[in-house]
């Protein structure tokens, strides 16, 4: 066995141009086999969010929150207007009044952040031109605006993920759900039927180009199950290094993918748990495929007679 593994470890490394090529092709094969299921958790860790986030104590607490805010900010809309109704008109000479310099933005910025504004814009130049006093109080309002914009703004995330959600294609209703629980499955069918069959193609050319090694090893003595050993081996040092780059590759892509769709809700949302299990699962599949696809291959080369082999190589 430590024989064995000492000249699987060297041919690797002989070969490491084909054995790049070879584990490339694992690679790709994992890769899209994680990513559907990364893809997959992604997705029900997100709808699962939706379901379960309206009833939770943390949006019961913004509503009362979103409700304090607005019984907080009404009567001062209402004593503002006053003051902005009963302001004079600014002297000719006087500088309007920039909310720029004062604010940050103007006030078409601010009523498009929030949506609304005590008054008009003009309305709000004009008043704060010739009653500099009124600054403070609508300094207050839109503390307090921007504060209830923020809880609003949280409240509707559910909403606004189930759009992007549907925006992009994804089911949302049972029926659809169910369908595309469906087509995940074939689609992780054709996922490990692509993969084995990468893995077995791999293996077969790694044999073919190996036919004079194969029937000189044979002439010194090797036995068959010393072959299909040391193929054995080579095929899992190459599953294993694939399967892992596979899974780190297809699941950095797929949690890419869905933070450029999603935001952060990809990330804050994802099932770790049910990623773990698929990274798990992945790693199984792929060295088990890889060594799978190493048997026939294998024996091929076992049960070849020495000169056959000498021959087919010139």
């Amino acid at each position: 066995m430590s024989k064995a593994v000492e000249i699987a470890y060297k041919s690797i490394r002989l070969r490491l141009s084909r054995s790049l090529l070879v584990t490339s092709g694992i690679v790709l094969a994992l890769a899209f086999l994680i990513s559907i299921q990364a893809s997959d958790a992604a997705v029900s860790g997100m709808r699962g969010w939706i379901a379960s986030v309206q009833t939770s104590p943390h949006f019961e607490e913004l509503r009362q929150r979103r409700d304090a805010l607005w019984e907080k900010s009404k009567p001062m809309e209402t004593a503002f207007r006053e003051q902005v109704a009963k302001a004079p008109k600014p002297a000719k000479d006087a500088k309007a009044f920039d909310p720029k310099e004062q604010f940050g933005q103007d006030f078409d910025e601010m009523k498009k952040e929030l949506g609304e504004l005590p008054v008009s814009g003009p309305e709000l130049t004009t008043a704060l031109t010739a009653k500099p006093e009124l600054i403070g109080p609508f300094k207050e309002w839109l503390a307090v605006a921007r504060e209830r914009h923020q809880v609003r703004e949280e409240l509707t995330k559910p909403q606004q993920l189930e759009a992007a959600m549907k925006a992009n294609g994804v089911p949302t209703t049972t029926e659809e759900i169910a369908s595309a629980a469906i087509q995940t499955r074939w689609l992780l069918g054709l996922a490990l039927l692509v993969a084995f069959a990468g893995i077995l193609n791999a293996m077969l050319m790694s044999v073919t180009e190996r036919f004079r090694e194969i029937g000189t090893m044979k002439c010194l003595g090797a036995l068959d199950s010393f072959i299909i050993k040391l193929f054995l081996i080579e095929s899992l040092f190459q599953g294993i290094v694939g399967t892992v780059v596979g899974i780190i590759v297809g699941l950095a892509l797929s949690l890419v993918a869905a933070t450029a769709s999603y935001g952060g809700h990809a990330w804050t949302n994802l099932p770790w748990g049910q990623v773990g299990i698929a990274v798990a699962i992945s790693f199984a599949v792929g060295v088990g495929l890889t060594v799978a696809g190493a048997v026939y291959p294998a024996w091929k080369a076992a049960r070849m007679q020495p000169i056959e082999a000498m021959r087919v190589e010139a």
